[in-house]
């Protein structure tokens, strides 16, 4: 690794895929506050179902019971369903609606921050103005806010490379990085 971090910089080139980008939608929403969405929505709806067998408990039968729980299992499973095909989607409708993914996507690491480039379209986050960043199994992820995250699949690193990210970040970002220790 050259220890001059003004002068290193990770250059990689892949084509944008929309099963990775659900990949990375999924892990952003278990590295944000999004991942409780779906069980606060079920909790509230267990809650509800609850409430439907204390309130009824005793003046109806067992049968009448379980089928006015019914709507309630229903409703999260619909919605653990629906939550899961839109991130799922997300990557395909993509595809269609931003041109800039289709073809090669470069992407650059360096002293400066996030560099993306694809299809004419170019991108560049200093770090400074990046909110924190994290690394999963597949993935590093630069949140430039809570929500909107740019990533570098880790696929196609070399074991140098990541270790290069892994340092460029932690030199820009300090504290705000959460990434695997070398």
């Amino acid at each position: 690794m050259n220890p001059d971090r003004n002068t290193m910089s990770v250059r990689t080139q892949f084509d944008f895929d929309p099963s990775e980008h659900y990949q990375v939608t999924r892990a952003v929403t278990r590295a944000t506050g999004l991942r409780w969405m779906v069980w606060i929505v079920c909790g509230v709806f267990a809650v509800a179902a609850a409430w439907v067998v204390i309130a009824s408990w005793g003046e109806r039968s067992p049968e009448a019971i379980v089928v006015s729980l019914l709507p309630y299992v229903l409703i999260c499973v619909f919605w653990i369903f629906i939550f899961s095909q839109m991130q799922r989607n997300a990557g395909k409708n993509l595809m269609k609606t931003d041109p800039s993914v289709l073809g090669p996507q470069e992407r650059t690491i360096d002293a400066v921050g996030y560099h993306s480039r694809g299809n004419g379209v170019g991108l560049d986050v200093p770090w400074h103005a990046m909110l924190r960043a994290s690394e999963t199994d597949a993935f590093f992820l630069f949140f430039y806010t809570k929500l909107c995250v740019y990533y570098l699949p880790k696929r196609v690193l070399s074991p140098e490379q990541i270790r290069e990210v892994r340092g460029l970040t932690r030199a820009a970002l300090g504290d705000r990085a959460q990434l695997v220790q070398d």
